[in-house]
Protein backbone atom coordinates (compact mmCIF):
# COMPACT_ATOMS: atom_id res chain seq x y z
CA UNK A 1 0.00 0.00 0.00
CA UNK A 2 1.68 3.05 -1.06
CA UNK A 3 0.62 6.68 0.63
CA UNK A 4 0.47 10.05 -1.33
CA UNK A 5 1.06 12.83 -0.06
CA UNK A 6 -2.04 15.16 0.53
CA UNK A 7 -1.37 18.34 0.84
CA UNK A 8 -3.09 20.55 3.57
CA UNK A 9 -6.31 22.20 2.66
CA UNK A 10 -5.57 25.37 4.27
CA UNK A 11 -2.21 25.97 2.61
CA UNK A 12 -3.52 25.18 -0.62
CA UNK A 13 -5.91 27.26 -0.12
CA UNK A 14 -3.98 30.34 1.17
CA UNK A 15 -1.58 29.98 -2.08
CA UNK A 16 -4.90 29.92 -4.44
CA UNK A 17 -6.01 33.44 -2.26
CA UNK A 18 -2.59 34.61 -2.59
CA UNK A 19 -2.50 34.04 -6.40
CA UNK A 20 -6.21 35.40 -7.01
CA UNK A 21 -4.71 38.68 -5.10
CA UNK A 22 -1.65 38.59 -7.28
CA UNK A 23 -3.57 39.02 -10.47
CA UNK A 24 -6.02 41.17 -8.88
CA UNK A 25 -2.75 43.50 -8.55
CA UNK A 26 -1.27 42.93 -11.58
CA UNK A 27 -4.29 44.07 -13.46
CA UNK A 28 -4.22 47.43 -11.31
CA UNK A 29 -1.11 47.44 -12.44
CA UNK A 30 -1.48 47.70 -16.12
CA UNK A 31 -4.82 49.80 -15.92
CA UNK A 32 -2.96 52.66 -14.33
CA UNK A 33 -0.04 52.02 -16.58
CA UNK A 34 -2.36 52.38 -19.47
CA UNK A 35 -3.51 56.08 -17.79
CA UNK A 36 -2.36 59.23 -19.78
CA UNK A 37 -0.33 60.43 -16.28
CA UNK A 38 -0.08 57.50 -14.45
CA UNK A 39 0.86 57.89 -10.33
CA UNK A 40 4.75 56.72 -10.19
CA UNK A 41 3.91 56.52 -5.99
CA UNK A 42 0.99 54.52 -6.47
CA UNK A 43 2.76 52.12 -9.48
CA UNK A 44 5.12 52.42 -6.78
CA UNK A 45 3.19 50.99 -3.51
CA UNK A 46 1.22 48.23 -6.34
CA UNK A 47 4.29 46.83 -7.22
CA UNK A 48 5.71 46.44 -3.89
CA UNK A 49 2.57 44.74 -2.81
CA UNK A 50 2.52 42.55 -5.06
CA UNK A 51 6.07 41.30 -4.81
CA UNK A 52 5.14 40.52 -1.24
CA UNK A 53 2.36 38.43 -2.23
CA UNK A 54 4.74 36.65 -4.41
CA UNK A 55 7.08 36.07 -1.28
CA UNK A 56 4.80 34.93 1.15
CA UNK A 57 3.17 32.23 -2.17
CA UNK A 58 6.70 31.38 -2.80
CA UNK A 59 7.17 30.71 1.19
CA UNK A 60 3.99 28.40 1.40
CA UNK A 61 4.70 26.25 -1.92
CA UNK A 62 8.41 25.42 -0.12
CA UNK A 63 6.31 24.77 2.62
CA UNK A 64 4.40 22.17 0.76
CA UNK A 65 7.11 20.67 -0.64
CA UNK A 66 8.83 20.22 2.60
CA UNK A 67 5.80 18.36 3.63
CA UNK A 68 5.61 16.30 0.69
CA UNK A 69 9.17 15.56 1.26
CA UNK A 70 8.78 14.60 4.76
CA UNK A 71 5.84 12.06 3.43
CA UNK A 72 8.32 10.43 1.04
CA UNK A 73 10.11 8.13 3.48
CA UNK A 74 6.97 7.02 4.96
CA UNK A 75 5.69 5.63 1.59
CA UNK A 76 8.78 3.61 1.28
CA UNK A 77 8.48 2.29 5.13
CA UNK A 78 4.92 0.50 3.94
CA UNK A 79 6.40 -0.79 0.92
CA UNK A 80 9.39 -2.72 2.70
Amino acid sequence: MTRQFTPPASIEARIDALRSRHGDLDARIRSEQLRPLPNAAHLRHLKSRKLKLKDEMTYYEGVLRTLAGMEAPHARDLRA
